[in-house]
């Protein structure tokens, strides 16, 4: 290599002074990073955020309940109550019914034989309303006659003094075992319910068979459901409670005669 190609070799070459000088423009010229965040995209969050949740205000109230006419000039929202359908007093009375008795009187309303009476045809049932209705109210103890065979135990409270049901409730238990399993007595209504129970509310003792037909009131006028006359005819002969008239002396010779088989 001759004496001029290395002084121009020599010459393209950069000194260390001019590499460093290089290095130093580039660092001045260079924006250096900066702790924290940036305003801008935080804002655009905001923002963005802020328009969702705008059209979703506006779908929901301005959607016409994405009707295919919600969009007609006409077009007027209307709104109509959903009617609930309200449950009979039988199915409210079926409802408690296996909840608080089904155990001792049984799915079937046989009871059990010689523990707990049968409900199933038995006048205590089927006769007059207000007598089953003193015995759901405050309970009943002591022997009772059942379709012939004698009972002696305690009959829970369904009133204030006991589980505390309310009119409607006690009304649909009465219900449904007056008619349920063939029984075919007269529905009791809520209004019935809630007369008797202010009537006997403050009663806090259990009613005995001898009291439960001393000054009962007229029973009221309740729908009855048509039945076979040849088998009620039939039922009333399977309980004892059903010969002759239903009137306090027939119970009460009744009871005389459960005192005397004891």
């Amino acid at each position: 290599m001759t004496q001029e190609n290395k002084k121009e070799e020599n010459s393209n070459e950069l000194h260390d002074e001019a590499i460093q000088e290089i290095h130093q423009n580039l660092i001045e010229n260079k924006e250096l990073p900066k702790e924290g965040f940036s305003f801008l995209p935080i804002a655009l969050i905001f923002l963005f955020a802020g328009v969702c949740f705008w059209g979703g205000i506006h779908i929901v109230t301005q959607g016409g309940e994405f009707r295919w006419d919600g969009y007609h000039p006409d077009f007027a929202e209307k709104h109509n109550a959903v009617a609930i359908p309200e449950k009979s007093l039988f199915e409210i009375g079926e409802k408690v019914f296996l909840a608080q008795c089904a155990q001792c009187h049984q799915n079937n309303g046989l009871g059990v034989a010689g523990v707990y009476p049968p409900l199933v045809r038995s006048s205590w049932v089927l006769d007059h309303q207000e007598v089953l209705a003193r015995i759901l109210i405050n309970g009943m103890n002591g022997k009772v006659i059942v379709l012939g065979k004698t009972y002696n135990g305690n009959m829970p409270a369904f009133g204030p003094s006991g589980l505390n049901l309310k009119p409607k409730q006690i009304a649909g238990v009465l219900t449904y075992i007056r008619q349920e399993w063939g029984n075919t007595g007269s529905e009791v209504t809520e209004e019935t319910m809630k007369n008797y129970m202010a009537m006997y509310n403050a009663r806090t003792t259990p009613w005995t068979a001898e009291e439960l037909y001393v000054d009962i009131s007229p029973e009221p006028v309740a729908p009855v459901i048509e039945s076979n006359p040849e088998s009620t005819d039939e039922n009333n002969s399977l309980d004892t409670h059903d010969e002759g008239d239903n009137t306090d002396s027939s119970h009460s010779s009744l009871i005389i005669s459960d005192k005397e088989q004891s």
